[in-house]
Parts: C-alpha cells; structure tokens; sequence
C-alpha cells in the first residue's frame, strides 16, 4: 500500500521516483529511449516508403477494372502526391553546422596537435573543424549532411570561458574525455543517444526556418518530437557523460581526473551564479561603453580559484544538484563515479589553457568571442525590451 509519505514525494519530488525507478531498471530506461529515438527515423522514412507503397497500391487498383478499384486508387494517389512532395522537401533539408569563431590550424597548431593526439589515440572520431564560442563548453556536434541523421559532419565546439577558466592540464583532460566519450568504444548506445538530442534540435530548427507547402508535416512533428526526446533521454545523457569521465582516466591518472572534474563544476558554478549575472546587470546599466566580459574571465576565475574563497565555493558546487533538463551529472555523482568520495583541488598559479594553446592568438580571439557576446547580448535584450512592451498594451485591451 502506497504510504502517506510516499504519495507526498511522488506529488512534490516526481523527478526523485522517476530516478530511482531508472537506476533500478536501466536497460528499461535506455530501451524505452531508444525506441522513442528510433521513431524520429521511422517519421522522415515514413513519406518515401508512403510513396512507395502508394504506387503499388494503384497498379493493384488498377489492375481490376472496378469502380470501387478507382476511387481506392485516386485516394491512393492523393496520399502519394502529398508524401512525395514531403519528402522531397525533406531532401532539401540541411541542418547548419554550430556558429562560433572557425579557429584556423595556423592559428592555434598547439591546439590542433593535442585534438589530433587524443584522436589518434581513441582512434575515433575525426573532427572537421573547430569553433571557439562565448559559452562555457567542450562538446562535439554531429551535423547531418541530410535528411537522415546517418552520415554528418563533426564540429568540436571549445567554449573560450573553458579554456580561460582551467589549467593547460585540466583542459586536456576535458578534451580527453569528450574525445574519448565519442569514440564509442564502451558506450556506443548512450553515445548514440546523447548525439541525438543536438541532432534532433538541429532538425527542429532547420525545418522551423522553412516556408512553403510541403514541409508542415515535418516542421510539426520536430517542434513536438525534439524537445519531448531531450526530456526523456537526459538520465541517459547524464549516464553518457559519466563514461566520458571514465575515458579520461585511460590518460590521466585519477587525481588528474578529479580536479579536472572539480575545477569543471566550480567554474561552471561560479560563471553561472556570480559572473554572468553581474556582467549582465553591468551592461544593462552601462550602456554607452561596450562591455567586454572575457577580457577580465581570467582574472576573476584565477582570483577565485587561488583565494580564501575556495574551499567555500567547492562546497557550494558540490551541494548543487543539476536542472532536470541537464546533462551534466551532478559533481557528487561523477566524484562517485571515479571511485573518491569528495572533491579536491589544489592552488593553480600556472597561466590558464587560452594562454597556452592559444598564445599570440588570444588576444584576437577574446576580442571576437566578446563582439558575438555582446551581439547575442544586445539581441535578447532587445527582444525582452520588445515583449515589456507587448504586455502593458495586452492588459490594457484586456481591462477595456
């Protein structure tokens, strides 16, 4: 009989049963995704082989010489019509590779040659290019080069803030185990789904950006499918990157490993709740100088990372347990999962890995990451401005 303090957590904490239910059944869970990921190949099939099946219906329908025979194969011919035309403009579709700065192999060899290093060694995946960007990430995107997500293009995607924020020796280790975790070699089904939640966005917006008939179908079915894919396949996103901390271990040691995954989660925690805030609340008040937040990152996260404040800041890190539409485990599970108990990191006084990588390109690549921060910046508080507008005069037709 389900108790009163049980009916209580499944009202309030629904998300803690759902966890518990998918640690005690997990080849469930990640079943039960993969059919919900197998579906958003069967749709994009679903018009050829509709088109298919429709033309042999007719032949069929025409074969017999029967009233009724005609009627089945003029309806039949509709549903071909409308499926051949969806699915030509699928053909169409083709899913733009991640926005950033395109990083040139002149430009950073040293970053370069440590990529081509961690490759060679996993032996997969190969990477087309590599994009610098204002957020804080390390991540590898598949493009689809079509329709369906079988062959794409590989963009590493190295959020500058990363490498501002962690030690030549903490960086290598991240681009280790994002490396490693796309190898596939242990995990090619949680690869395979974590992948499918950009891959899916990526669909979603490319269709939304389509106009004309045709294409209705497709853009419906993606605005619905991806965001409910992201929900359900996150536990098996979370799962995926606790393997990618287990492919850097194959490198580094685990001491390495754990204060590349303590100084990841402390600087995500402190960009998050204290720096970008406050950069924000700057610029919205400063409007007449340009705010530029990732010439002044390195100094702030060194201060933080090397003050009386460290220790304090850890435990707020460790204490925080991810959004339920976060992938990234929570830093007391991946301490778990490497086998220690809590987190641990040392004093860095060594020059960060935008330094080190990057050298005399660092200077040039801050001052483009913060032009396209400052234009996303400029543009959502432009939006926001537009929609404060929008609500006054909603309330006041709503009063008269």
């Amino acid at each position: 009989m389900l108790s009163f303090s049980s009916a209580r957590t499944l009202l309030f904490k629904p998300n803690n049963i759902i966890e518990s239910l998918i640690h005690k059944f997990p080849r469930v869970y990640i079943s039960c995704v993969a059919l919900v990921a197998v579906s958003g190949y069967a749709f994009v099939l679903l018009f050829p082989l509709s088109v298919l099946e429709g033309l042999f219906n007719i032949y069929t329908a025409l074969a017999v010489s029967d009233v009724t025979n005609w009627q089945a194969a003029l309806t039949w011919l509709v549903i071909v019509l409308v499926a051949a035309l969806t699915s030509y403009r699928s053909t169409q579709i083709k899913p733009k590779p991640p926005v950033g700065l395109t990083l040139a192999e002149d430009k950073a060899p040293g970053l370069f040659k440590l990529v081509q290093q961690h490759r060679s060694y996993y032996k997969r995946p190969a990477i087309h290019r590599i994009v610098i960007t204002e957020q804080y990430e390390l991540d590898i995107v598949k493009t689809p080069m079509w329709a369906l997500p079988v062959w794409s293009t590989n963009t590493m995607i190295i959020g500058l803030p990363v490498m501002q924020c962690l030690s030549p020796k903490q960086f290598e280790c991240m681009v280790a185990r994002r490396i490693g975790q796309f190898s596939k070699r242990y995990n090619p089904i949680t690869n395979w789904l974590y992948q499918l939640r950009s891959i899916w966005h990526q669909y979603r917006v490319s269709y939304k950006q389509q106009k004309g008939f045709g294409i209705e179908p497709l853009k419906w079915f993606y605005s619905i499918y991806a965001p409910v894919y992201a929900m359900v396949s996150v536990y098996a996103a979370r799962q995926d990157e606790l393997n990618a901390d287990t492919y850097a271990m194959e490198l580094f040691n685990d001491r390495d490993v754990l204060e590349m995954i303590t100084a990841d989660a402390l600087c995500r925690w402190y960009l998050h709740n204290q720096y970008w805030p406050a950069a924000h609340k700057i610029a919205s008040i400063d409007t007449k100088s340009l705010p530029a937040p990732h010439s002044k990152m390195s100094s702030a996260v060194h201060a933080i990372k090397n003050g009386e404040r460290l220790d304090k800041l850890i435990d707020n890190a460790y204490g925080e347990k991810p959004l339920s539409s976060n992938a990234m485990p929570s830093l007391r599970d991946r301490i778990k999962n490497i086998g220690h108990q809590k987190p641990c990191m040392e004093k860095d006084t060594s020059e960060n890995a935008a330094v080190f990588y990057l050298g005399t390109s660092v200077k040039g690549v801050i001052d483009v990451v913060d032009k396209l921060w400052l234009k996303s910046f400029l543009e959502q508080r432009k939006k926001h401005r537009r929609q404060n507008k929008i609500k006054p005069a909603q309330k006041q037709l709503t009063s008269n």
